[in-house]
């Protein structure tokens, strides 16, 4: 059985239902049972709480471990008493990994890579990693924690987009102007770039580590940046609405890049993304991005 943390998140949700599609079986956390989208979800504040999971260790043969205080949820701001609940998180499932001897695979982000380069970003170049705020500093404590011992396998994820988006975030936000025929702005001079992969493909990354598990850290990502620009004129073409400006107010995270080696993930698993940036926009068209607490 795969226990699955963090199963309401968007990778979560996503995951589960494709663990359903395959009958693979499968345990799912959640701390918000309010908010669960599985009637068979064990709800667990993983942060405070590990005793709860201990009659389940010689059930798990696999961890698939999502679940974080991620800065994107209204719950939780980038700072550090929301990064160290990520860190008790990580600590209270590797102490249950060790219980259980079973292979893991932690979701890391590629927002630990240094987004002033414009380098290519490969997993073994550690000179590309800077971290840059409370939360990136215990998702890198959590890498180093998970690959200290047993079989863990570290994703770094790009900018995940499917079924339950945060209304905040940048292509919400653009999707839901255009469907309204409004004007998306574009701040500075547009240059800021994102790694959008659909969750239905880190999913199938997912199950086929899960298969064949290894030591490793792996991009997950689409290898095919977009700038804000771009973003814009995709998503005004697929909703077939509305229409882009360009503003006087400066973006201060121009010329950030997302520039990602997805070589490893098709070298050990024979994986690629299959979903295109205008596939995942025209399926989030009638997303209501509404705001929770999962």
């Amino acid at each position: 059985m795969i226990l699955v943390t963090g199963s309401d998140g968007i990778i979560g949700r996503r995951l589960c239902k494709k663990l359903q599609e395959l009958s693979i079986p499968f345990l799912p956390l959640t701390h918000r049972p309010k908010q669960s989208t599985l009637n068979q979800a064990l709800v667990i504040d993983l942060a405070n709480d590990i005793d709860s999971l201990a009659a389940y260790r010689h059930e798990i043969s696999g961890i698939v471990h999502l679940a974080a205080a991620v800065p994107h949820s209204i719950s939780y701001p980038d700072n550090e008493i929301s990064a160290d609940s990520t860190r008790r998180i990580d600590q209270n499932i590797h102490t249950f990994q060790k219980l259980t001897g079973a292979p893991l695979i932690y979701m890391s982000t590629c927002g630990l890579y240094n987004k002033s380069t414009s380098n290519i970003k490969h997993e073994d170049d550690h000179n590309s990693i800077t971290v840059s705020s409370p939360y990136f500093s215990a998702k890198a404590d959590g890498e180093s924690l998970f690959l200290s011992q047993g079989t863990s396998t570290i994703l770094r994820l790009a900018a995940p987009v499917g079924a339950g988006l945060k209304p905040q975030l940048v292509l919400s936000r653009f999707i839901s102007t255009a469907r309204e025929n409004g004007v998306i702005s574009i701040w500075g001079n547009g240059s800021r770039e994102q790694d959008f992969i659909n969750t239905a493909d880190v999913a199938d990354l997912i199950v086929r580590v899960l298969k064949n598990p290894k030591r490793a850290i792996i991009n997950t990502a689409t290898g095919m940046p977009v700038t804000m620009m771009k973003l814009a004129k995709t998503v005004v073409a697929v909703v077939e609405k509305g229409s882009i400006e360009t503003s006087p107010k400066l973006d201060p995270r121009d010329g950030e890049t997302a520039r990602y080696d997805i070589r490893r993930a098709k070298d050990y698993y024979a994986w690629a993304p299959q979903c295109t940036l205008e596939d995942s926009i025209y399926k989030l068209i009638s997303e209501n991005f509404e705001e929770n607490e999962s």
